[in-house]
């Protein structure tokens, strides 16, 4: 066997170190779609907070208006209890009048003295809502 060996090592020839470096890459070809699926879910998702702040901005919107339009209604209730309110003044006054004179009589006085306190008191819850619906427009708008 020596001389077997003797033949293949010949202790004049002139040998390199040899090392060896293994490196074993994995790079995945399929992925069993789940990148396209989490991609496709981020996109969902986005859309949803896209239709969730459209429907807020609507939501804002129709409260403004439905806050103004109950702002213009209690407006014109006063306006119109003040009306009511000028005229069960006058009617009271007249009727006042009637008495001192002798041609009315006490029943009518009290009559118009209950419809004058009665449409003062209306005026006054007229005024009431008037405010409460200028607070709610104004907070409704986001100036309060």
């Amino acid at each position: 066997m020596a001389s077997t060996l003797g033949k293949m090592y010949n202790s004049s020839a002139f040998w390199f170190p040899v090392s060896a470096l293994s490196l074993k890459l994995s790079v995945p070809i399929f992925n069993g779609f789940a990148t396209n699926a989490r991609v496709e879910q981020a996109r969902i998702k986005f859309r949803q907070t896209q239709n969730q702040v459209e429907a807020l901005k609507n939501n804002i919107d129709n409260e403004r208006e439905a806050a103004l339009n109950t702002f213009r209604s209690a407006l014109t209730d006063m306006d119109y209890q003040k009306n009511n309110m000028q005229l069960a003044e006058k009617v009271y006054q007249q009727t006042k009048k009637k008495y001192e004179i002798g041609t009315g009589s006490q029943i009518e006085i009290d009559a118009a003295r209950v419809q004058l306190q009665s449409s003062q008191t209306n005026y006054y819850n007229a005024l009431y809502n008037a405010v409460i619906a200028k607070v709610d427009f104004l907070k409704a708008s986001g100036k309060l």
